[in-house]
C-alpha cells in the first residue's frame, strides 16, 4: 500500500510540475496530452499495479472533466492558476466591500445581492491601469450613471426586503396583515 501510494504520488507531482510552467496554454495542453496518453498506455491493468491503472484512469478523467477551461490561466495573466490565486481575489474583493460600506462582515449585504458587479469592477480594478480606469468612468453620461445606479437598486430591493423582515418581523407582519385587509375590503 505505502509503494502504491508513493507511486500515485510521484504521478500527481510530476503532474504539478508540467503544469507549473510560463509556457502558453497551447503548449501545456499539447504536453498535458501526451503525458496523459503515454501514463495510460504504461499503467498496469492486471495484477498489483492495477490499482495505479484505476488511478490513471480516474486522473485522466478529472484532467477531461476540466480540459476545456484548464489552460485559459497560461494565455491571460490576469487569471490565476490555482485555487489560492482565486481565493485571494475574492478576499480582496471583500476586504474593499468592508472598508467601503463600514461593515464588519459581508453576509446579507452587497455581495449577496451585487455580487456580479463587484467582482467585475474589482477584476477591472486589477487589470486596468488607474489613469485609464479614471478616463473610461469620466466619459460615463450622467444619465447613464443615473441608470446604472437605479438598476443596482432594483436588483437590491429583493435582498433589502428580506433583510428588513428579518430585523423587526412583527412590523412586517402588521404591515402584511394591514395590506391583506385592506385587499379584501376593496374586494
Amino acid at each position: 500500500m505505502t509503494n502504491r501510494s508513493g507511486r500515485h504520488l510521484e504521478i500527481v507531482r510530476h503532474l504539478a510540475g508540467l503544469l507549473d510552467t510560463d509556457s502558453s496554454g497551447r503548449q501545456v495542453k499539447r504536453v498535458l496530452h501526451r503525458y496523459l496518453n503515454r501514463l495510460k498506455q504504461q499503467a498496469p491493468r492486471r495484477g498489483r499495479g492495477a490499482h495505479t491503472g484505476r488511478f490513471v484512469d480516474h486522473l485522466v478523467k478529472v484532467a477531461k472533466s476540466y480540459w476545456p477551461g484548464l489552460f485559459h490561466a497560461y494565455d491571460h495573466p490576469q487569471i490565476p492558476r490555482t485555487s489560492n490565486g482565486i481565493e485571494g481575489f475574492f478576499g480582496s474583493i471583500k476586504r474593499s466591500v468592508r472598508c467601503t460600506t463600514g461593515r464588519a462582515s459581508t453576509a446579507g449585504g452587497k455581495m449577496e445581492t451585487c455580487a456580479e458587479f463587484a467582482v467585475r469592477a474589482q477584476a477591472l480594478a486589477r487589470s486596468m491601469p488607474k489613469t485609464t480606469l479614471d478616463l473610461l468612468l469620466e466619459a460615463v453620461p450622467d444619465d447613464t450613471f443615473a441608470k446604472g445606479k437605479q438598476e443596482l437598486l432594483r436588483i437590491r430591493a429583493p435582498a433589502r426586503e428580506r433583510r428588513s423582515i428579518q430585523r423587526d418581523l412583527g412590523a412586517f407582519l402588521v404591515r402584511a396583515l394591514a395590506d391583506w385587509q385592506g385587499a379584501t375590503r376593496t374586494d
